[in-house]
């Protein structure tokens, strides 16, 4: 039966996806001769999720997800061709893990690739609230998404460069057209409660300065600041940039090497609980954030989806 309320889709060339080898790269400094080591030992203990499906008569027959070493912390995913229930050749890989953060959201929007083997979601958390990640079970879940749904995502990044915000970090805001901007926001979430109005960039255009004291130039600072930025090329949406602070840090294994790991707000809002995500990195020389810092950086943002909400 045909998906009624399917979300938008956008198709874009594969190449324009983006690659993975800087994923791997963040796992290995030998791409090249460890990932196909691992994900040989991923075949040796494989998992073959469900995502949304229920039974195996609704997966796609045309592709296989596999993934392992089964019980490891980091997990090798496989998207493989296949023909006559037959494995043809891997069409993509890349690494997941999985995170304890789950928040309710609906996909409204599925930027694939042509050969339909991976994909970036943007995802409505509610409250205005959108985040990009890239989907890890698109290729068992792509043909069950429906736009009117609630689902329970699971979010984690792997991160690219982390570094701690310092304390008291400010900037003067001395553009009219910034002037405007940050004092209208202020104003038009005093008068809400705090919470954004649907018609919030239309209520900003409006607004206009009560005093020259509205005018003058603002004082920011950022050193306590919760802000997620995606990325602006089209299906690489899920290459973030992001500010938050640390609530938790633990660590994990794979490969005999240590990775450390931190849990993270993405997105704070007055009256609302904070979304929060685990952060992982292999790097040494970001494994020394504590428990209460801000930190920021670029990260790959990762969703994961197997239920309903």
């Amino acid at each position: 039966m045909k998906n009624q309320n399917r979300p938008e889709m956008i198709t874009i060339e594969d190449q324009n996806f983006g690659s993975h080898v800087e994923h791997w790269s963040l796992l290995t400094e030998d791409p090249s001769s460890d990932v196909p080591k691992w994900m040989g030992l991923a075949l040796d203990a494989p998992v073959m999720p469900m995502g949304l499906c229920t039974q195996e008569c609704d997966m796609d027959a045309n592709i296989w997800l596999i993934q392992g070493p089964k019980q490891s912390h980091i997990l090798i995913n496989q998207v493989i061709d296949v023909e006559n229930n037959r494995p043809k050749k891997v069409k993509t890989a890349f690494p997941s893990f999985s995170s304890p953060y789950k928040v309710h959201a609906q996909v409204e929007r599925i930027i694939s690739c042509k050969t339909n083997t991976q994909a970036v979601l943007r995802l409505n958390l509610g409250n205005n609230n959108i985040v990009y990640a890239f989907d890890s079970l698109y290729s068992v879940n792509h043909h069950r998404y429906d736009a009117k749904q609630q689902y329970i995502a699971e979010l984690n990044a792997w991160a690219y460069e982390l570094e701690a915000v310092g304390e008291h970090e400010q900037l003067i805001v001395d553009d009219p057209a910034s002037i405007k901007h940050h004092r209208a926001l202020n104003d038009i979430l005093a008068a809400n409660d705090g919470v954004a109005p649907a018609d919030l960039h239309q209520q900003i255009h409006a607004w206009q300065p009560k005093s020259e004291e509205d005018k003058e130039p603002v004082t920011v600072d950022f050193s306590k600041m919760v802000a997620y930025l995606y990325g602006e090329t089209l299906g690489q949406e899920d290459e973030a940039w992001f500010q938050g602070q640390v609530v938790g840090k633990t660590s994990m294994q794979f490969m005999q090497q240590d990775y450390t790991l931190y849990d993270v707000t993405l997105l704070r809002e007055d009256n609302a609980e904070a979304t929060l995500i685990r952060i992982a990195t292999r790097d040494p020389q970001y494994s020394k954030f504590n428990v209460g810092q801000y930190i920021r950086g670029n990260i790959w943002l990762q969703v994961n989806i197997q239920q309903p909400a």
